[in-house]
């Protein structure tokens, strides 16, 4: 399973607030949403990405490590995004669905990690808002 490295967690961009602006552009770099951008425990959101240069090798999202000697991530867990296939968003867009762990903390804003399967090296940031 691909895994976003490290590396690029740590020096992603941070799109956050200003991915809808972001979106109308014809930036070349990788642009990831979360919706809705507030969810409680166990909602279920939609992750998309665009501007993958080789969207049809898919890609990936995940939160970040909890610690504590486990492997466990939050908000989310490992998600795979694969090529739209509705037709509701842009050509190329890679989407995924998956739900908001129940152990995420009430009230924080929490950071989302998501690649592009051609380049995980070039990882992207957007946050999901825990609802009180």
């Amino acid at each position: 399973m691909l895994r976003i490295p490290a590396a690029a967690v740590a020096g992603c961009v941070v799109l956050g607030l200003s991915a809808p602006a972001a979106m109308a552009t014809d930036d070349p770099n990788p642009i990831a949403t979360v919706s809705p951008r507030t969810a409680k425990p166990g909602a279920t959101v939609i992750l998309t990405l665009r501007n993958c240069e080789y969207p049809s090798q898919d890609g990936i999202a995940e939160g970040a490590l909890i610690g504590g000697e486990t492997t466990a991530r939050s908000p989310i867990g490992i998600t795979e995004l694969k090529p739209d296939a509705t037709g509701e968003y842009p050509p190329g867009t890679l989407v995924g669905i998956t739900n908001i762990n129940e152990h995420a903390k009430h009230g924080t804003t929490e950071r989302v990690y998501m690649a592009c399967a051609s380049n995980p090296n070039k990882a992207v940031e957007t946050t999901v808002t825990i609802a009180p």
